[in-house]
């Protein structure tokens, strides 16, 4: 089976000294489309880009417990694959389309946020690297962070599945879904609505899903032009992440407007604290490695009950979104 993700946006992380994230461009693929309808602009005020904040998250206190030997280096990995998965859960949102029994997909709506980056540097730390100090390893993480940074744009991804899929279906039997992703609004808590500033090129096609599930990155202006001024999207008043769709398209059936609300920040006290799971010595050791597929939805618009274990879920979307932009070469 073949899994598409977009070759031109990329994120890999691609230094083995310095874990960075970037962009890549490979082959003869186009740049990706790119969609200004507001001007943008680089705020004075550093909070704007949240990859410039010097926040750190109980990863970094997880491998400092590790190399301590505070705790084992299994307990480490446990743990690490844990709140990647809580963290995925969190900034995420889903939509589920369906026409059918045998026409359905799940959009999957994952922001970047630099607390979920963390995570991700991570996993891969423990995975490939767990000889790394204590200063090498907040180098990583700031090396990241300054390089998502750069970007000067609010990132997701963009994930779309199906119950199901037959990689021998001919033109005839493929159901395709299509959604008009550069007209996707990110909207903040005044109202105002931004569209991409880039949008990977998978996304735009008329998709295909009967072969297997695609991925793609969309990032947000940070800051755009509005009456004269440079505004924050992101404002102190936004608590939610809220994107707007226009409409779906599946199996040539068109559906109303979508929308993803994801949970931003806290109004008033802000705690990434959590507590570390408890060490379990019969762990599926299978499940702390990168994959290379998505979690496949296991619903049906028929039955009245969903039997998806979410833990499990979330923690393989995480395993996904891990494989998604971390460098194959590191391994």
């Amino acid at each position: 089976m073949v899994f598409r993700i977009s070759s031109v946006n990329r994120l890999l992380i691609c230094s083995w000294t310095g874990v960075v994230f970037c962009t890549a461009a490979c082959g003869a693929t186009p740049v990706a489309a790119q969609v200004q309808p507001q001007p943008t602009c680089i705020s004075s005020k550093s909070e704007v880009n949240p990859y410039s904040s010097q926040l750190r998250s109980d990863a970094v206190k997880i491998y400092e417990n590790y190399k301590f030997g505070t705790i084992s280096y299994d307990s480490a990995r446990q743990a690490a694959l844990s709140l990647l998965g809580e963290n995925i859960n969190h900034w995420s949102d889903q939509v589920d389309v369906a026409s059918d029994d045998t026409q359905m997909v799940r959009i999957v709506a994952t922001y970047m946020d630099p607390i979920l980056v963390q995570y991700i540097v991570l996993n891969q730390v423990l995975a490939y690297s767990n000889n790394l100090d204590l200063t090498s390893f907040n180098t990583m993480l700031t090396n990241t962070m300054n390089k998502l940074g750069n970007r000067g744009e609010t990132l997701f991804i963009i994930t779309v599945t199906a119950p199901f899929y037959n990689t021998q279906a001919y033109n005839s039997n493929v159901l395709t879904v299509n959604f008009p992703v550069a007209q996707m609004v990110l909207v903040n808590a005044s109202g105002m609505e931004v569209k991409p500033t880039h949008v990977d090129p998978v996304l735009k096609e008329n998709i295909d899903i009967t072969h297997g599930p695609v991925s793609g990155i969309i990032g947000f202006p940070q800051a755009v032009i509005s009456q004269g001024q440079c505004a924050w999207v992101l404002d102190p008043w936004t608590s939610s992440l809220t994107i707007h769709l226009p409409s779906v398209t599946l199996g040539g059936k068109l559906f109303n407007p979508q929308f993803w609300d994801i949970p931003y920040r806290a109004l008033l006290v802000q705690d990434d604290s959590q507590p570390t799971p408890t060490f379990d010595p019969n762990y599926d050791w299978s499940r702390v490695s990168k994959i290379a597929a998505p979690p496949t939805p296991s619903w049906n618009p028929n039955i009245q009950f969903d039997n998806t274990n979410w833990k499990m879920y979330w923690e393989d979307m995480g395993r996904y979104i891990w494989d998604l932009v971390v460098s194959e070469g590191l391994r």
